[in-house]
């Protein structure tokens, strides 16, 4: 009931102009837009990218084989970072593994740092036999996908923004054009100049 009689009034308001109706309805889908649409692109995006990501982890997997390698090389020891935390770098150095056929293979593969010589970890093939990156997991997709609805909401965002803007500035210019028109025929009743 009170929101009827506000609506009235604003609509029998003299002051009320056209554009001031049509900008804030503009403002007003605008800023569902920027609550709404935004988060959900970005959500639509990132689902979409985590799907299409684990499809091509499990494809790069399936084309993938791992074996176990020998070190031929030390891998430097973790050096502490000037706040106390060790964080686990890797390094590449030469590995060698048997092949199906009973013969052996050599070459570079990541490996983490404290590794010694003759120590074995696993390492990932292609299927040409030369040394690959392993296949990414869920978590490595999560983040890519995370990344992806992230900068997708930014830009939905950005955009509803800079439409804003544009709407806002040309609702302004109209404005004030109507507001000159509405000076030149009422100011030489107020100041009792003709104009020429």
């Amino acid at each position: 009931m009170a929101f009827d009689t506000l609506r009235a009034r604003r609509r029998h308001n003299p002051l009320l102009r056209r554009s001031d109706v049509v900008g804030s309805w503009t403002a007003l889908l605008l800023s569902a837009g920027l609550v709404l649409g935004a988060p959900a692109a970005g959500t639509a995006s990132g689902c979409s990218a985590f799907a299409q990501g684990r499809a091509a982890a499990a494809e790069r997997a399936a084309s993938l084989h791992q074996v176990r390698a020998e070190l031929l090389r030390d891998t430097p020891e973790s050096i502490p970072s000037s706040d106390g935390s060790v964080t686990q770098a890797k390094y590449r150095v030469p590995v060698r593994w048997a092949t199906p056929g009973g013969g052996v293979s050599q070459g570079m593969a990541l490996v983490p740092e404290g590794m010694e010589r003759g120590d074995r970890t696993d390492i990932w093939l292609d299927s040409r036999g030369k040394v690959t990156a392993p296949p990414k997991d869920d978590g490595d997709v999560l983040l890519e996908a995370f990344a992806v609805g992230a900068s997708v909401t930014a830009g939905s965002a950005a955009a509803v923004l800079v439409v804003r803007l544009a709407v806002r500035r040309t609702a302004d210019r109209h404005r004030m054009a109507e507001w000159e028109r509405e000076w030149i025929s009422v100011e030489p009743k107020w100041s009792g100049r003709r104009r020429a």
